[in-house]
């Protein structure tokens, strides 16, 4: 379905839920804002996403979902939305929102892939309908301000005489966290053998992972957990020489920002999930069984595939990807 661009005013994106996943949809908004700039483009998001599209210029509302939500509620929401008038729906989620609300445009459902694609690619694929002129060059929009920056620089210092290294040992399934005894072991090699500044990132929920790894290093580390918030963690991340991270958030963020990653896969599969930024390394465990985005491993409920990556293949991913 071809849009006449020029009788598009107003537009409902309707995003996901989780950080990671939010981050990844980032394209879309910014290929919708370069195709039609004069349009207001209303945002239904979670939690998370508030802190990401509020900031952005096409903007106008940001109405942030909670997780369950009521019938009552949904009904609501329908008429708000219908009242809206929107010219242009599109709905990531694939739900029966656009057809609800009466747009005059909007994506259709899409559920099944034949060739596996990055979902990156997958959401810009919405659009592919629509006759819009998608970039080679695709970005992602991380709102980064003066008051991060600043923050950081004191973080680093104004000597940055050391290879700056972030260790992210979270993850919100424990099947895609590697060890954190490994990642303890990595992070003293960095700092001992090529005399790096490691700083560890999380946010609440990493943490007992946190205090876990720190228990176990030898060689100090800058310990940024529940220090940051989401544009002065891009910012620390932007400013890395390098990332090693599961398949959690920050890994995204890296890729928003272009930063060298090493980015450890246990069941997901990178192909859809993986560092989009081309100066990256993706590690993995080598078993035919994978990728499989299990919630639960056939081996064993506690430990899953990705225990099987090595401290010595993640240490040569960084020294290669720090040209040492």
């Amino acid at each position: 379905m071809r849009i006449d661009k020029t009788k598009v005013k107003k537009i409902l994106f309707i995003t996901l839920n989780n950080l990671g996943d939010i981050i990844l949809t980032t394209p879309v908004l910014e290929e919708l804002y370069r195709n039609i700039p004069d349009a207001k483009i209303d945002v239904i998001t979670g939690r998370p996403g508030q802190e990401i599209f509020s900031h952005h210029p096409a903007v106008g509302n940001v109405i942030v979902r909670g997780a369950n939500r009521d019938p009552q509620s949904r009904i609501e929401e329908a008429i708000t939305l219908y009242k809206k008038k929107y010219d242009l729906v599109v709905d990531l989620k694939n739900s029966l929102i656009p057809w609800i609300i009466g747009a005059r445009y909007h994506s259709g459902l899409s559920f099944f892939h034949k060739n596996p694609r990055h979902k990156k690619d997958e959401h810009l694929a919405k659009l592919s309908g629509f006759g819009m002129d998608i970039s080679s060059d695709i970005t992602f929009f991380m709102p980064i301000n003066d008051k991060d920056k600043d923050y950081i620089d004191g973080c680093i210092g104004p000597n940055k005489d050391k290879y700056v290294v972030i260790i992210n040992p979270g993850a919100k399934s424990h099947l895609k966290r590697w060890d954190v005894e490994k990642f303890a072991k990595l992070s003293d090699r960095l700092i001992s053998e090529l005399d790096c500044k490691v700083f560890v990132t999380g946010d609440s929920d990493d943490r007992d992972i946190i205090d876990k790894f720190k228990s176990c290093i030898e060689n100090n580390v800058v310990d940024m957990c529940e220090k940051t918030s989401l544009g002065s963690l891009a910012e620390l991340i932007k400013r890395s020489d390098v990332v090693v991270t599961n398949d959690s958030a920050p890994l995204h963020i890296a890729s928003a920002v272009k930063a060298k990653t090493v980015a450890i896969f246990g069941p997901s599969d990178e192909k859809k999930y993986g560092p989009v930024y081309d100066k990256s390394i993706v590690v993995t465990p080598i078993i035919p069984c994978r990728p499989c985005s299990k919630a639960l491993c056939d081996t064993g409920p506690d430990e899953g595939c990705i225990s099987r990556v090595e401290v010595d293949e993640v240490f040569r991913a960084v020294k290669k990807l720090l040209g040492i």
